[in-house]
């Protein structure tokens, strides 16, 4: 068998593509009929000799023949990109309506290419392509002349297969587009589970395994954005599969808006995942001439379990997705003012907030809500970005360059995409909100969502932002979203491209992010949506961490943190350490338990009032310190779930250099006479030893490894004199331990 070797990427004669780095292989071939089937995902498999399974052509009673082909039958063929209309019953990957008002088509392999690296993907966010190749697969339906471009990049050193799909219009006949996924991965008969992370506002990226059902099960969102109620991410694995052992294969979108990834496992047992822009309330006009490409699809596969994925997964947002200049920069600690001032910020305020900052420590003092003009509470003046008078005299920059005159770095808070009818840029230009006629406004927060399908609006806003970024006294945005679509419609498209405003949105956002960060490269940037409501990795591609909830309790951010940790590196986390009690439930906790929960996440700092501050004061520069001494660590190292319940949490992370390991122990709720409780740490040096700071004792990576360390007991009775309770947690509910260690 005659194989051209393009490195990575191996076609042989007979049209098999084997796309394969030393760990993995994607591998499907081209069929007689010209039809792309998939034959395998996982792990490596050489392409000098033949495979030893496939898809097989046998009689099905009462099953369709495609093109009246003997025995071919699509409904039991892993295919690569199906279609609709021609003997696959199941959800297909693209389904176009033609010029005829019918939606069959047949796409059939055209050519091939391989590239090295990875082309940029048009108008919107995608990996970087270092040490990459791509295999760029074209089908043709020769009917309508729609021809489609598949691609396909394999990494040398990520475990990462990087798909998306452009389609061209060659014909002079307008077709629409009602379906156009990323990406399908048709996958063997067999045992599988999956997981996936929901939610709501608040209480973000909870996770729910399950056995793979008959039938479609589909996560999606509807609310143009990727929403805090299903995450863009889904998973599955084999049978059993747990942190350390088991196929996994995992599928996320770089995408931020209405999305849909679904599983569908069909009579035979079969199972087909696909990934892309949600179908519901979506078509494209595709004119002649004119071309569409797709979000970009990532896939992974990794034998190593949950933890083994995860690691794959944060080293490729590390060095293929995050901002490159702050890929290994120690973030600041830094004090928010929300909780201190509110809407009630002024000049004399926040110089007041800085000397109280540097008194405690913290590096970097960041402007909240509150400091636009006119803006007093939340029901007015969004998307009227200048300076207060009345606040500040001087405007923001000003008050900005007195507070680095002190030696901190100075953040500022927007809200870019969202106007109040209480504004000044509403009553100038009504027509800029997403709308449609006749119909009255929803409103959340009192807002309204300016329409970024408008060349206009993106304009004005990227000029507001650029009037304060330019002065260069800001080091830090956080940039906020408060407010999913309804009323989906823009006064500046005709009635047949009404449905393409989702997505027409999503670019124009992209388009003003692109435009932004690349001005100010080194202004540090962090994705909020009321928490979670838009964490992606397309939002990721052009900011370096993200507010991934507005849960500030420790105990509530547990569950969101372990979520977000299969997919996100601790690299692109923010968090605080907030009042009590709690704004979101209520709760009281210790400012311990805060500190160390807060802990892992790269960007910790604090949101608190100047009687929380005062009242705690020791507690908190003592967690400042430990936060700033720790804050390379946390952008470096590699992070693992060592233990979740409902009842207890066990974390650990490795520094970069291997130096030193953190092991975080957390206890919700106190009982009596509990069970002593252990947890083998992951990734160590078995050869030498590792001191655990607080006792002084040396044990050897081997032992914690594979005998584990005893966790902190929790003691609900009484102490008793003369008793060393260095690895006990406090008594009472809400407890917590940070064990560091050091390479001796």
């Amino acid at each position: 068998m005659s194989v051209e070797s393009q490195s990575m990427i191996n076609v042989s004669e007979d049209l098999k593509f084997n796309l394969s780095n030393s760990r993995i292989s994607y591998i499907f071939q081209v069929s007689a009929e010209g039809v792309l089937e998939h034959l395998f995902f996982g792990q490596r498999i050489s392409a000098s000799h033949g495979l030893s399974a496939g898809p097989r052509r046998e009689f099905r009673g009462c099953t369709l023949e495609f093109q009246s082909i003997e025995n071919y039958n699509l409904d039991d063929t892993p295919q690569e990109y199906p279609w609709y209309g021609t003997s696959d019953s199941r959800q297909p990957a693209v389904h176009i309506r033609n010029g005829e008002g019918n939606s069959t088509s047949t796409f059939l392999f055209k050519s091939h290419r391989v590239v090295q690296n990875k082309p940029e993907l048009n108008s919107l966010p995608s990996a970087r392509g270092l040490d990459s190749e791509t295999l760029q697969i074209q089908l043709l339906d020769s009917v309508t002349d729609i021809l489609l471009t598949l691609n396909y990049t394999v990494y040398e050193h990520h475990d990462v297969i990087a798909r998306s799909t452009h389609f061209s219009n060659n014909s002079d006949h307008a077709v629409t587009i009602l379906n156009a996924h990323s990406s399908c991965l048709d996958l063997p008969q067999g045992d599988y589970e999956l997981l996936h992370f929901n939610g709501s506002w608040a209480r973000e990226f909870e996770s729910e395994r399950m056995v793979v059902p008959k039938g479609r099960f589909t996560i999606e969102s509807t609310r143009g954005a990727s929403s805090n109620a299903h995450n863009p991410f889904l998973v599955l694995m084999s049978k059993g599969a747990g942190e350390q052992n088991g196929d996994v294969y995992a599928t996320t979108l770089m995408y931020s808006g209405n999305f849909s990834l679904s599983t569908e496992k069909n009579e035979f047992e079969s199972v087909r995942i696909l990934a892309g822009i949600n179908p519901f309330n979506f078509q494209w006009v595709l004119e002649p001439g004119a071309s569409f490409s797709t979000p970009e699809s990532l896939q992974v596969f990794s034998n190593q379990g949950l933890d083994g994925m995860s690691q794959v997964w944060h080293r490729f947002v590390k060095e293929q997705v995050s901002p490159l200049q702050f890929n290994d920069v120690a973030r600041p600690t830094y004090l928010n003012s929300w909780e201190a001032a509110y809407f009630d910020v002024s000049h004399g305020k926040i110089l007041e907030l800085a000397d109280k900052a540097k008194q405690f420590g913290v590096e970097m003092l960041v402007l909240d809500d509150g400091w636009f003009v006119g803006r007093s509470d939340d029901t007015t003046s969004l998307g009227d970005w200048f300076s207060d008078a009345e606040k500040f005299p001087e405007g923001v920059e000003e008050t900005a360059k007195q507070v680095k005159a002190k030696g901190l770095k100075f953040g500022l808070w927007f809200e870019p995409e969202m106007v109040n009818r209480k504004s000044k840029l509403f009553v100038k230009h009504p027509e800029w909100l997403i709308q449609v006629p006749d119909r009255r406004f929803s409103t959340g927060r009192y807002q309204n969502i300016l329409d970024l399908t408008r060349q206009e609006v993106i304009d004005y806003l990227f000029d507001r932002l650029d009037s304060f970024l330019k002065s260069g006294m800001i080091d830090y945005v956080k940039w906020d979203m408060n407010r999913v679509m309804t009323e989906v419609g823009s006064l500046a498209l005709p009635s047949n491209r009404q449905l393409e405003v989702p997505h027409r949105y999503m670019l124009g956002l992209y388009q003003l992010l692109d435009r932004v960060t690349t001005k100010y490269p080194n202004v540090l940037f962090e994705n909020c949506a009321s928490g979670g409501n838009r964490f992606d990795l397309g939002m990721l591609r052009y900011m370096s961490q993200g507010w991934v909830s507005d849960m500030c309790d420790p105990v509530g951010r547990l569950a969101i943190i372990n979520g977000a940790s299969h997919l996100f590196p601790l690299s692109t986390l923010a968090s605080y350490i907030g009042p009590v009690p709690n704004h979101q439930n209520g709760r009281f906790t210790s400012v311990k338990m805060r500190q160390d929960v807060g802990f892992f996440a790269s960007a910790r700092g604090l949101s608190l009032n100047e009687e929380d501050l005062e009242t705690s004061r020791e507690e908190i520069e003592a967690a400042i310190e430990l936060y700033k001494k720790t804050a390379q660590d946390m952008v470096g190292g590699s992070f693992h779930r060592l233990k979740y319940t409902n009842n207890e949490v066990c974390w650990q992370l490795i520094s970069s250099d291997k130096r030193r390991v953190y092991v975080g122990y957390y206890h919700i709720l106190s009982a009596p006479n509990l069970p002593y409780r252990r947890a083998r740490l992951i990734g160590l040096d078995v050869s030498v030893g590792y001191h655990l700071v607080s006792s002084g004792e040396v044990f050897g990576g081997d032992a914690l490894m594979h005998l584990g360390i005893d966790l902190p007991y929790v003691d609900a009775m009484q102490h008793q004199e003369g008793r060393d309770y260095n690895n006990h947690l406090d008594k009472g509910d809400f407890a917590s331990n940070l064990m560091v260690f050091e390479r001796v």
